[in-house]
């Protein structure tokens, strides 16, 4: 035995020691995974969200929210000259100025989707199954709570580039909110900052 792997022997008997982590380790190492391909779709909602994190921070290197119009003198001659925000052109310079840009910006594009879709489709299983039922319901209101999150960021990731799209999309929702009674309007003046989103940022 080496000295490298004698401490790492070390280490793991002083720590499994301590915290008693090789019993629950031998437990649920041993614990038999299904083989029905429903069960993957965690897996496959937590690699997807790896890939947005991964993607979503290289973007943000690049990524300029401001709402201020600028002139945009890019790589795309069809737009140039044309008055647009800075949040706008940033997403243009990454999709054509940046090397690889497009592609990282469509990976997490899609990445975002099969997030959002497997979160769905999960949940759907874990509902017509039972799975929700005594004594995994807390999992089952956790993961409504995270659904519903993945929706709300999947939203705000759509409101970011300040297309036609995104502001399509906050119209939209600021018709929702403003349909609250009574606070309707109050919580809008407070979610946009006024009237509809414009050059406060």
């Amino acid at each position: 035995m080496s000295t490298t792997q004698r401490a790492v022997a070390t280490t793991t008997t002083w720590v499994d020691d301590r915290t008693g982590a090789g019993k629950w380790l031998k437990k649920n190492l041993r614990k038999v995974f299904p083989d029905h391909w429903s069960f993957m779709l965690g897996e496959i909602a937590l690699y997807s969200f790896i890939l947005c994190l991964l993607t979503g921070v290289y973007l943000t290197l690049f990524f300029n929210p401001s709402m201020k119009e600028v002139v945009y003198n890019g790589s795309y001659a069809p737009l140039n000259g044309i008055k647009m925000t800075q949040a706008y052109e940033s997403t243009l310079r990454v999709s054509f100025d940046v090397r690889g840009g497009l592609l990282v910006r469509q990976v997490h594009h899609w990445a975002a989707l099969l997030f959002v879709a497997a979160v769905s489709v999960h949940m759907l299983r874990v509902f017509f199954t039972g799975a929700f039922r005594k004594p995994r319901e807390l999992n089952w209101v956790i993961g409504v709570g995270l659904m519903t999150l993945a929706i709300l960021e999947g939203f705000a990731g759509y409101s970011l580039p300040d297309d036609l799209l995104s502001g399509t999309g906050l119209r939209i929702a600021q018709g929702i909110v403003l349909a609250i009674p009574l606070v309707g309007s109050y919580v809008s003046s407070f979610l946009f900052g006024g009237e509809f989103p414009g050059t406060d940022f």
